[in-house]
């Protein structure tokens, strides 16, 4: 099965829109009391495909667990260099370390050791020709980073996390400060 079939599977069996909603003006980040729209700019549209793939082949779903693996995985195998795609995964690390913090450990630590999709520069149809077995050779064991580094490297980027999760509070405390 190619991993077309395959992301057509996953988008059935998470509910989830057509192409994974990569034609939608606005998407939805559901939150506890209600739902944040966000626009879906053109950049993360080109790489939605690769953020869902993510979730194949790590067997994650698509729960606020599975998210926050995915994108601790991302993280740590290099896509905070997908400057401003990095910062939605970085929110959800922030946001991951209150509500699943095993899942973000977890998820940060097995990118530590694989190698990112959108590190492979692949074409999208080509990547989308691949079978999961394949796309699996070609990640997984092959992040060659330095292992006595996982944990400062863990800390690092789970104090960049919750700068960023917590940015939003920080501002506005900002103001009130200088207001009052």
């Amino acid at each position: 099965m190619t991993l077309a079939e395959e992301l057509e599977l996953f988008y059935k069996k998470y509910n989830l829109p057509e192409n994974g909603g990569v034609n939608d003006r606005m998407f939805g980040v559901p939150l506890p009391f209600f739902t944040l729209m966000l626009p879906n700019y053109a950049w993360r549209k080109k790489k939605l495909h690769i953020h869902d793939l993510e979730h194949i082949l790590n067997q994650q779903n698509t729960s606020w667990a599975g998210e926050c693996f995915i994108a601790s995985w991302e993280i740590a195998t290099g896509f905070w260099k997908y400057f401003p795609l990095c910062v939605f995964p970085l929110w959800t690390i922030g946001y991951g370390l209150f509500i699943h913090p095993s899942s973000v450990v977890k998820g940060f630590l097995k990118g530590r050791k694989d190698k990112g999709i959108a590190a492979l520069n692949l074409p999208k149809e080509k990547l989308l020709g691949l079978n999961i077995e394949t796309l699996s050779s070609i990640t997984e064991g092959l992040g060659g980073r330095k292992t006595y580094l996982n944990i400062p490297a863990l800390l690092l980027w789970s104090i960049t996390a919750l700068l960023v999760f917590l940015s939003p509070v920080i501002f506005l405390t900002g103001i009130l400060w200088i207001l009052f």
